[in-house]
């Protein structure tokens, strides 16, 4: 028996929606299903704004960029994120970011560090809050407060976390700027895909503008009035996106049942620790915290005695301040 990490749940309904964009020979960066993405994300997270590009590390890129932020400036981020966040301030800015601790329960980005960063000399331009693992960041709604107070744009990281919500609120409706993954793996599976949401009509504009190689969309084609790459999606993928999207409410309780499921199995056990939940969790993973009183071995030895079993584990992110890249920042 094999138990997997994560696969995508998919069906007649995603077969269906891509063929349908393939026979409707619209298999580049528009289409119809383009269209009906960025109007399900809108929905998702109540914001009047979205748009749709090729990837969450590029959602995350064309955030950055969207905001204007100074050359050189330093971006705070949580210590615990995936190695393509930490990345992209150092590629989108030229500098590595500043790395703050996280809560214990939660694992989100804590406010008091928030709070003693911005407060403190050299503070950072802009802040990033991650909804790790399908679960509401604790401190989100003193992190807004702490960021509209001093100005300092605020980027919601709901990558992990579709159809999660935080005070009754819809992840990705609390920052400046919402970006979300849709890659083969993530709740909502679109291949390799990304979505940014926002209110702000600007910011919107320049980040449509920045994800077709920075053409401006009401002036002549290849007038490009800032450089910029290209962060376009594919019609193919947002069609897969979007059965999924439709299924949102189905794929959420799938993982809920797992993650469920693990908590039955090792809620008791002496020494594990389960990510704590705040708001109404979608879990995209199941996170433990365990001593060594649990099984006395360490988490790559773990893996692989459960790969063994046919039971496929991963390892948690490193600290991002241990990443070459960012160097202690």
């Amino acid at each position: 028996m094999r138990v997997p990490l994560n696969a995508p749940d998919l069906g007649p309904a995603e077969e269906a929606a891509v063929l349908d964009a393939l026979r409707s020979t619209f298999v580049g960066a528009s289409g119809p299903y383009i269209d009906r993405l960025e109007e399900g994300f809108r929905r998702l997270t109540g914001r009047k704004y979205a748009v749709a590009c090729s990837s969450g590390t590029s959602a995350l890129w064309l955030a950055l960029k969207a905001l204007r932020l100074p050359a050189g400036g330093r971006v705070a981020i949580p210590a615990f994120v995936c190695d393509s966040l930490a990345a992209t301030p150092v590629l989108a800015l030229g500098a590595p970011p500043r790395v703050l601790d996280v809560d214990l329960t939660s694992w989100g980005l804590q406010a008091s560090e928030v709070k003693r960063a911005l407060d403190g000399p050299a503070p950072p331009c802009a802040v990033i809050v991650v909804h790790t693992y399908g679960f509401p960041a604790r401190d989100t709604r003193e992190i807004v407060t702490l960021c509209q107070e001093r100005g300092v744009p605020l980027i919601e990281d709901g990558s992990e976390a579709h159809g999660a919500r935080l005070d009754g609120q819809p992840v990705g409706a609390f920052g400046d700027i919402g970006v979300f993954s849709c890659r083969s793996e993530k709740t909502v599976a679109g291949g390799q895909l990304g979505v940014l949401v926002a209110d702000d009509v600007d910011l919107a504009r320049r980040i449509r503008q920045f994800a077709h190689n920075g053409l401006p969309c009401d002036r002549l084609r290849f007038w490009a009035s800032e450089a910029s790459l290209n962060c376009q999606p594919s019609h193919l993928n947002a069609a897969l996106a979007c059965a999924q999207l439709e299924r949102l409410p189905e794929l959420i309780e799938m993982r809920r049942s797992v993650h469920q499921r693990w908590r039955e199995l090792l809620g008791k056990e002496p020494g594990v620790e389960f990510q704590a939940a705040y708001g109404e969790p979608a879990p995209w993973l199941t996170g433990i915290l365990y001593s060594p009183e649990f099984c006395g071995l360490v988490p790559q030895d773990l893996a692989l005695g459960l790969l063994e079993d046919g039971i496929e584990t991963r390892c948690a992110f490193y600290p991002a301040q241990r990443l070459p890249f960012v160097g202690g920042a």
